[in-house]
């Protein structure tokens, strides 16, 4: 097996558009059953949202040998766990271990620090979106048993839009 021809890095201001880049691209990948029309473009990452994370040392970016963006990560702490906020590929450059290698990162940086856990809300579907994270060891929290900053976000995700019936919060247990 090859090297892979890619890096995972901290990501730096001058990456914020390509990281837009990335998620326009990414979020054409979604049937509208799953993010309607009139949410694409709605909820890409600002550059406050950026740069706080940046701050935060919570943003890391794939980049290919180039120099060029391939996907990203960008994160926050709720307590002691460590939410991953987003997390995309560019569709052309998917099924070749970035995303894994994202998470791979994000994971190393929560356990160094301390956290619980790792979550997440997804889409319950497409099937590849899902049994992805299941694959990497996250699981599903019964919609009753999400904790109240994840209920948070996820209550937020559905006042803007997207259907209850499609979402899901997940996490990574980092105690085992």
């Amino acid at each position: 097996m090859s090297a892979p021809r890619y890096c995972i890095v901290r990501a730096r201001p001058d990456q914020f558009e390509a990281i837009r880049e990335v998620e326009r691209a990414a979020e054409l990948e979604f049937p509208i059953a799953e993010l309607p029309l009139a949410l694409r473009g709605a909820l890409l990452t600002s550059d406050e949202q950026l740069a706080e994370a940046l701050r935060a040392d919570l943003l890391w970016c794939a980049l290919d040998s180039a120099g060029g963006v391939l996907g990203f990560a960008i994160a926050q702490w709720l307590g002691r766990d460590l939410h991953l906020d987003e997390i995309d590929v560019r569709p052309e450059h998917q099924q070749r271990g970035i995303g894994s290698a994202l998470i791979a990162a994000l994971r190393g940086h929560a356990e160094a620090h301390g956290a619980v856990r790792i979550t997440l809300t997804t889409f319950r579907a497409p099937p590849w979106n899902q049994p992805w994270y299941e694959r990497l060891g996250f699981v599903a929290f019964a919609e009753s048993e999400i904790p109240a900053p994840l209920r948070e976000i996820y209550e937020d995700e559905i006042a803007h839009g997207l259907a209850r019936e499609r979402r899901v919060a997940m996490a990574l247990d980092l105690r085992w």
